[in-house]
């Protein structure tokens, strides 16, 4: 929120005999503009004050002159008496037509003042709605901004303590703007990243993903369960997060780039062969020797499948597929945050066409494998 300072500037004792208060751009804007109709004003009054020192000047000028012919009338006698008037009245005309003058010059002056100062005030207005409409502006995106950084924050919470939704709206509300909710900010996280998930059809028993070569069917073989419902939508989807993206954004961060180094940088400084990583072990000796990671940037993942119980009634059964990242050191690769999961097989039975539910996995390793894969990297 930008300081408010109280003006006390011709214009805004005019609209309130207190001052208003204005914003400091605008604050400082009218002051300026009160200093310099103020030298107008100063330099107008030297001028007046000028012309009337010239006007005196004059003056004195006509009397010196009447004095000399009084003088001279005095001294010649016989002169002309309409010569003398002629001569006092031509001076006080032109003295006349001087005054005239000068008020016709003041009046014009006071005029362009006035029009000045009246389109000055317009101009001032228009500026100062302006410029309060963009202060405004400007709060409501700071607002904004900072109403997402917390709701983002506090979803970064909810990863670790693995609190509730209702527990994250609750907070939200508490501490925050009550239009913001997880579902906003999960909207705006997922613009800014760019990770979508992709939706596959499932059988509603978990046996078959229809994918492959069940690609095309409609029901399950097993239980012949229909994969649409009557609104022909599907009874059960498996999320997949693709790998590859995940992959773009880890190397398009600078530091994140860097450590995934380390499987280069450990291959190399170990000249003892110790046995000290993965990168010691007889398959990865194996792959080297089939061709594999001839780049530095070759990433080596170690995959594992199970299932889980979710509840102790045992009711349902998922399968989780994780990936660990060999690429980081293994201090760091086995965090909550550096795991991969490409997806996840719900329940409540198991799978019994596995290989299914892999496809859009195996998919894209090959993709990746393929000798042609470029990964843009911005920095």
């Amino acid at each position: 929120m930008s300081e408010s300072y109280l003006c006390n500037c011709l214009f805004c004792l005019k609209n309130n005999p207190t001052g208003k208060l204005l914003p400091k751009s605008t604050y400082y804007r009218h002051q300026r503009r009160d200093q310099s109709l103020l030298e107008k004003e100063l330099s107008d009054n030297e001028e007046e004050k000028e012309r009337n020192t010239n006007i005196s000047l004059r003056s004195t000028e006509v009397s010196k002159h009447c004095n000399l012919l009084d003088n001279i009338n005095e001294i010649d006698y016989q002169m002309d008496e309409a010569s003398e008037s002629e001569i006092i009245g031509i001076k006080s005309s032109e003295s006349e037509e001087i005054s005239e003058e000068e008020e016709e010059e003041e009046m014009s002056n006071n005029e362009d003042y006035n029009i000045f100062n009246e389109n000055s005030s317009e101009e001032e207005e228009e500026e100062e709605e302006e410029e309060e409409e963009n202060d405004t502006m400007q709060i409501d995106e700071e607002r904004l901004d900072k109403k997402v950084i917390e709701g983002l924050r506090l979803l970064h919470l909810k990863s670790l303590y693995n609190f509730t939704e209702a527990a994250y709206n609750d907070i939200i509300k508490l501490f925050s703007d009550k239009n913001l909710s997880l579902y906003r900010v999960k909207k705006i996280l997922e613009e800014f990243v760019g990770l979508v998930p992709t939706f596959y059809d499932m059988c509603e028993n978990s046996c078959i993903c229809y994918t492959d070569i069940y690609e095309n069917y409609q029901s399950c073989l097993f239980y012949e369960s229909l994969r649409y419902d009557s609104n022909n939508k599907s009874k059960k989807v498996m999320p997949y997060l693709s790998i590859k993206e995940r992959l773009k954004i880890q190397y398009n961060n600078e530091v994140r780039a860097k450590e995934l180094l380390y499987r280069f940088e450990c291959i190399n400084d170990n000249e003892s062969n110790d046995f000290k990583d993965i990168f010691d072990g007889s398959i990865y000796k194996e792959l080297l020797e089939r061709n594999f990671f001839n780049d530095k940037r070759d990433v080596a993942f170690t995959v594992s499948c199970d299932g889980y119980q979710i509840f102790k009634q045992r009711t349902d059964d998922c399968w989780a597929f994780l990936m660990i990242n060999n690429n980081l050191e293994p201090s760091i690769r086995v965090k909550k945050e550096n795991l991969l999961i490409p997806f996840l097989i719900p329940g409540p039975k198991q799978p019994k066409e596995f290989n299914t539910f892999l496809r859009p996995f195996i998919n894209e390793m090959k993709e990746l494998e393929g000798k042609y894969f470029i990964l843009f990297i911005l920095y």
